[in-house]
């Protein structure tokens, strides 16, 4: 009786690994902090190929701003914060299929705030921890 339940409880544990695939994590480290965003499979494909030199990217800097800035505005937790650095980063692991983002560092009343904003228009919070 125990040697089938047990082996129900894998095969459960088994098809529901199989059926939710788990996030992608990209990991920054920015000053003392580490920054980990979670990307599912759609959103990773959503993202466009761009490769520097070769045109401009696909979400300029104006419109990165503007989906930041509409996410802190609608966030409870975010209320005040500002635009503090943004930069446009190659997903990790992902670089040789030059999917990009922009990382953006929000400050408010002196506490470090991540977001990350997809060139499709998704917006991403990313976790941040303290250490390397």
């Amino acid at each position: 009786m125990r040697i089938s339940t047990l082996l129900i409880l894998i095969g459960l544990t088994t098809g529901l690994a199989r059926a939710a695939p788990l996030p992608l994590e990209v990991v920054e480290y920015v000053d003392h902090y580490r920054v980990v965003l979670y990307l599912d499979k759609d959103q990773l494909q959503a993202i466009p190929a761009w490769r520097p030199g070769e045109g401009d990217p696909p979400m300029s800097l104006g419109a990165a701003v503007s989906r930041t800035l509409v996410w802190v505005e609608k966030s409870s937790l975010l209320k005040g914060a500002r635009i503090h650095e943004l930069s446009f980063k190659p997903v990790h692991n992902f670089e040789a299929q030059n999917r990009w983002y922009y990382l953006v560092e929000l400050r408010q009343s002196g506490k470090k705030h991540f977001l990350a904003v997809l060139p499709d228009g998704d917006v991403v919070p990313a976790i941040r921890e303290s250490g390397r």
